[in-house]
């Protein structure tokens, strides 16, 4: 018999079977491939979130926490550290003005996705963003640090007819202008300022400096800053609102938990912007100070994610674990902060350099690095990271070196009158000793600081006392200035490093972040310079001056740039990055079956 298996039918057959053969192909690929969000990722916290306002601090755990609540402009890419868009449609270029009041400044035209919006669903706007920026320049608020990055800005405009476009205008150009109004944390209005004590105020009398005197009496203004600094908006789950993926649930002295919102805005936007993402449906940030519990927490699998200030000992002993090294990442990231031994200048006893730089001899630096960091830091003269291309090879590491130090102190006046053992000098017919303390965070790496250099002052006759202090109180009494010395870090941002804010007059703490209390003239001069230079080379070339007149001035020991160690469970798929706190936990997702 013959027959011919190709007719048309059997064809047009076989090509809808293979067709739905396919489809089904595709489907399971997509199913197996989709996103498993887990039910929560814990995370380690050394020191308890406090204050959830995110212009009233400056405490490690409280802005990393807020960066999970509120939202910016732009975001930094996990991998690149590039800046890119956030809420806004893209990272706008900077244009030059050719008509109306700003000719002649400089410009950067922004618009706010069309999805974004606040939880109660009324838009994201430009008057958000201006009434943010108005919390910066408020003459009453603890806001100033902020402040050097907006020196520039000349005023925003708000397109009346889509307020979610607005134009931001800076009379000349600063270098992290753009950077700058990417990632300040946009506040609501409507409900951070209900009464329009501010809303209703032009921005442009916030940047006139008249006016901005006159605010610092005006009762509004005065109802507003008791308002806005009420306890409510630090840590009450129903006072604290931001346009981000998550919301708090419960904060306490033993950690946050943040819960990812129903009906998030940016789930419908994320498969186009995946920095929008946020897959797991509870975030647990767990305060745990001592390193054996981190170990034995990581041991029974309670904690994820492990960075910030675990030892380099306890990291290497944890990553030799088989039971834990297995079924946790080990990841060692570049360092993007410095450690410094920070100084109190307003303090009699350490106004004279010479008393600042014998402190720096007798630091035995080779001990912190090579015993206490176990080599995962490298030795840096000054607040650049010695991998920037205009960090100031040239000058001499300050070395350990006692002799050095016992006669800088003799020129300073310093010496033991009484053969105790202990410095000493006659001020207003009294013998005072030279006796110094250092306020010291609970970490077993910091503590090994301060044993050593207690051990290696009295060597030169320097009585130093050490103060535990836990991190949420060290950040407010350096502030504030009720310190002599203190061991602290130094969290430094990716890009070109703005050092005004650490060491400028003009920002003084506890309005700005100069807690030094370092004041230089010339310095002054350099670094507005810096910020306003757009060349790269001579840009580089102040900053090499800038380093030159801190390293001579000392306003702070500067110790060593650490590498950043990080510990994920296997079971997520991690976005671990250089930029602090070294991951993206809103990014974690759980592992799906292939």
């Amino acid at each position: 018999m013959n027959f011919n298996l190709f007719t048309p039918r059997r064809i047009l057959l076989v090509l809808v079977i293979l067709a739905l053969l396919l489809i089904f192909r595709e489907c399971w690929k997509s199913r197996s491939a989709a996103v498993v969000a887990p039910d929560q990722v814990s995370i380690r916290y050394d020191a308890a979130a406090t204050n959830l306002n995110p212009y009233l601090t400056s405490q490690g755990s409280d802005i990393y926490t807020c960066a999970r609540i509120f939202q910016s402009l732009g975001e930094l890419d996990p991998s690149s550290l590039e800046l890119q868009p956030s809420i806004v449609t893209i990272i706008p270029q900077v244009r030059m003005v050719s008509v109306g009041e700003h000719a002649g400044q400089l410009a950067y035209d922004f618009e706010i996705l069309p999805e974004a919006v606040w939880d109660n669903g009324t838009p994201i706007t430009g008057h958000d963003m201006a009434f943010s920026l108005k919390l910066i320049f408020h003459p009453l608020l603890s806001s100033k640090a902020y402040m050097s990055y907006f020196k520039d800005m000349s005023g925003i405009e708000i397109n009346p007819s889509n307020p979610k476009l607005f134009t931001v205008f800076f009379r000349q150009y600063y270098m992290l202008a753009l950077e700058s109004m990417c990632q300040i944390a946009i506040l609501p209005a409507y409900h951070y300022d209900p009464l329009n004590r501010l809303t209703q105020i032009p921005i442009a009398d916030f940047l006139d400096s008249t006016k901005l005197k006159l605010f610092e009496t005006d009762p509004g203004m005065r109802a507003f800053e008791e308002e806005f600094r009420n306890a409510k908006f630090a840590n009450d789950p129903n006072a604290i609102v931001g346009s981000g993926p998550y919301r708090l649930e419960t904060m306490n002295d033993q950690g946050v938990i943040l819960v990812k919102k129903q009906q998030w805005w940016g789930d419908q936007v994320a498969i186009k912007r995946p920095i929008l993402s946020a897959y797991p449906k509870k975030l647990v940030y767990k305060v745990v100070k001592d390193e054996n519990v981190v170990e034995n927490m990581l041991k029974n699998g309670e904690l994820d994610i492990v960075a910030g200030s675990i030892s380099p000992a306890k990291f290497l002993a944890l990553q030799q674990n088989d039971s834990i090294a297995v079924r946790y990442n080990f990841d060692l990231l570049p360092a993007l902060q410095y450690n410094r031994w920070i100084l109190n200048l307003a303090n009699p006893l350490l106004q004279d350099v010479r008393v600042r730089k014998a402190l720096a001899h007798v630091v035995d630096y080779d001990h912190f690095i090579k015993n206490i960091r176990s080599n995962l830091a490298v030795r840096t003269v000054s607040p650049i990271l010695p991998t920037k291309r205009y960090y100031a090879k040239d000058l001499q590491q300050y070395d350990f070196n006692i002799q050095k130090a016992i006669t800088l102190m003799a020129e300073a006046g310093w010496t033991d009158s009484n053969a105790d053992g202990i410095l000493d000098k006659i001020q207003d017919g009294k013998r005072i000793n030279f006796v110094l303390e250092i306020l010291v965070p609970p970490v077993r790496s910091n503590q090994q600081y301060a044993e050593s250099v207690t051990e290696t002052a009295r060597l030169a006759g320097i009585e130093i006392k050490t103060t535990t202090t836990d991190l949420t109180e060290i950040g407010p009494k350096t502030k504030n200035g009720d310190f002599q010395t203190a061991f602290m870090g130094a969290v430094l941002f990716p890009g070109l490093a703005e050092l005004s804010q650490r060491y400028h007059s003009k920002y003084l703490a506890p309005l700005g972040d100069n807690r030094s209390r370092y004041v230089n003239p010339k310095l002054d001069e350099i670094l507005d310079r810096i910020g306003a230079t757009s060349d790269d080379a001579a840009r580089d070339l102040l900053y090499v001056e800038a380093q030159k007149i801190l390293y001579d001035d000392l306003p702070e020991i500067f110790l060593f740039a650490p590498f950043q160690p990080v510990i994920t469970a296997k079971k997520f798929e991690g976005v671990t990055t250089a930029n602090r706190p070294g991951y993206y936990e809103q990014l974690f997702k759980s592992k799906s079956a292939q």
